[in-house]
């Protein structure tokens, strides 16, 4: 019973997504969209690649008004998107990007 509490106080500071999506596209094409949206708009972006997917972030850049955390994850012919931000809101420039790359 103890470790039940436990993990449920622990998990009530983990941070809460500003969108959590779904996408019909593959991880690829989902990745290839959102980056050359980054790009035409002039946002910093990194890409950090991992066993199923990876997160995009514009942590430590400069000039970059409030950091983003996006992470995707292939989940068969489809993607999971889950977008955390530090000042960034759902109507924020990344959000709008997600929307038009699903």
């Amino acid at each position: 019973m103890l470790g039940v509490l436990i993990l449920l106080a622990g998990a009530s500071n983990a941070p809460m997504p500003l969108l959590d999506a779904r996408s019909v596209k593959p991880i690829a094409d989902f990745n290839a969209c959102f980056t050359q949206a980054q790009e035409s708009n002039a946002k910093a972006w990194a890409y950090l690649p991992g066993e199923h997917g990876g997160t995009f972030t514009d942590s430590g850049a400069n000039g970059a008004p409030a950091s983003y955390w996006l992470q995707v994850r292939g989940a068969g012919s489809a993607t999971h998107m889950r977008l955390f931000g530090a000042g960034a809101g759902v109507s924020s420039p990344v959000s709008k990007a997600v929307e038009q790359c699903r």
